[in-house]
C-alpha cells in the first residue's frame, strides 16, 4: 500500500483525465489516502479501475467524470458521494447499495465525502461514448433504453453487480499478481467486456438472439486458434478485429456456447498443453512453465494443481 499525499493524489487523478482538488485547502505534501491503485485501459475505449484505499482525512473533494457510462461498485467497505441533486450511501455488507450506474452526455464534476479511517475497495469501469457506439449500439445490444441512457446527462440507474461479477473482481484481486502479463491483460479484458456487456444489457436489451452465420464461423476459427495455440499472443480485441468482428459479441457468443470465458479457455488448453508435453515429452517442470506462459515456476505449479488436483511434477512418467 502507498501513502499518497494532496499533491500526488491530483497528480493521479490528472493522469486519468481528472481534475482533483479538496474543498477545504490542504497542503501538497499533506497525506490523504492510503492505498493502491491499478489501471486498465483497452484500445476500444473502455476503462477498468481497481482500487483499495484508506482515507486519511475528513474532507469532501471535486472530481472531474469523462463523459460515457461509468459503474463502480464495492467489493469491501463504504463510500458517500454527491451528484447534482443527489448524494448517494454506498456499503458492501449484505443489503446496502453498493453500486452506482450514471450517464454523462459531457464531462461533469462530481464530489467525494472523505472520512478518516473509512476504507473501501473498489472496481469501476468506464464506457466511453466512441466504444458504445461502436460495439454496442451498432450490435445485439442495442435498444431504445440504452438509446435513451445514452443521450441523458446524469442519467443515473439502480443498479448491483451479479453474483457471478462480484467473485471474478474478488479472484482478480486476490490472484492477478500470480499470472504472467498477457494471462493477467487477458483475465482482465475478458472480465471488462463480461461486465460491460452485464451492464448494458441490465439497461434493457433485447432477448438473446440466434447467433448469426458469420459469428458461427467466427466461433469455429477462435476454437482453431485457442486450441493450436495460434492465439497465445493475442488480446480478445486482436481476435475480434482478425475475425471481423467485435469484442463483445465474439466473448458474449463464446461463453454462451462453451459456458467460460475466452481468457478462461485459453489458460486451460495452455496448461493441457503443458501436461501432455511432460507426459509425452518427458519436459521438465521448468520447460512446461514456459511452454503454458508462465514466469514464475510458482505461478504455473499454482495453476496446475488448481486444474488438476495435484502437482507438476507428479505428471512426468
Amino acid at each position: 500500500m502507498t501513502v499518497f499525499t494532496c499533491g500526488q493524489l491530483s497528480d493521479v487523478a490528472h493522469t486519468l483525465g481528472g481534475n482533483l482538488h479538496f474543498q477545504r485547502e490542504l497542503p501538497g505534501e499533506q497525506p490523504v489516502l492510503d492505498g493502491e491503485q491499478q489501471v486498465q485501459v483497452l484500445s476500444e475505449g473502455l476503462v477498468l479501475y481497481f482500487s483499495r484505499s484508506r482515507d486519511l482525512v475528513d474532507a469532501s473533494s471535486d472530481n472531474r467524470l469523462a463523459p460515457g457510462i461509468t459503474a463502480a461498485f464495492l467489493l469491501q467497505g463504504e463510500a458517500e458521494v454527491s451528484l447534482p441533486r443527489q448524494r448517494l450511501q454506498f456499503d458492501a455488507r449484505p443489503g446496502g447499495q453498493r453500486a452506482m450506474l450514471v450517464n454523462l452526455t459531457d464531462s461533469d464534476q462530481f464530489q467525494r465525502h472523505w472520512r478518516s479511517g473509512r476504507e473501501e475497495t473498489k472496481v469501476c469501469l468506464s464506457i466511453t461514448p466512441d466504444w458504445l457506439q461502436h460495439f454496442a449500439l451498432g450490435s445485439q445490444l442495442r435498444s431504445d433504453a440504452l438509446l435513451r441512457f445514452s443521450r441523458s446527462h446524469w442519467h443515473n440507474l439502480p443498479w448491483q453487480p451479479s453474483v457471478d461479477i462480484l467473485q471474478r473482481a474478488h479472484q482478480l484481486l486476490e490472484r492477478d499478481a500470480t499470472l504472467p502479463p498477457l494471462l493477467q491483460r487477458l483475465q482482465r479484458e475478458s472480465f471488462a467486456l463480461d461486465l460491460a456487456s452485464d451492464i448494458l444489457r441490465g439497461i434493457d436489451a433485447p432477448p438473446e438472439k440466434r447467433l448469426g452465420s458469420h459469428l458461427e464461423r467466427c466461433l469455429l476459427r477462435l476454437k482453431e486458434w485457442l486450441d493450436s495455440g495460434e492465439a497465445d499472443t493475442l488480446s480478445i480485441a486482436d481476435m475480434a478485429r482478425q475475425l471481423g468482428t467485435n469484442p463483445v459479441d465474439l466473448q458474449n457468443a463464446f461463453r454462451s456456447r462453451n459456458g467460460i470465458t475466452i481468457a478462461a479457455y485459453l489458460r486451460r488448453q495452455r496448461l493441457a498443453r503443458a501436461y501432455q508435453a511432460m507426459r509425452q515429452q518427458g519436459l521438465s517442470v521448468e520447460e512446461a512453465a514456459n511452454l503454458a506462459g508462465y514466469e514464475h515456476l510458482s505461478s504455473f505449479s499454482a495453476a496446475f494443481k488448481r486444474e488438476y488436483g495435484f502437482p507438476p511434477s507428479q505428471a512426468r512418467r
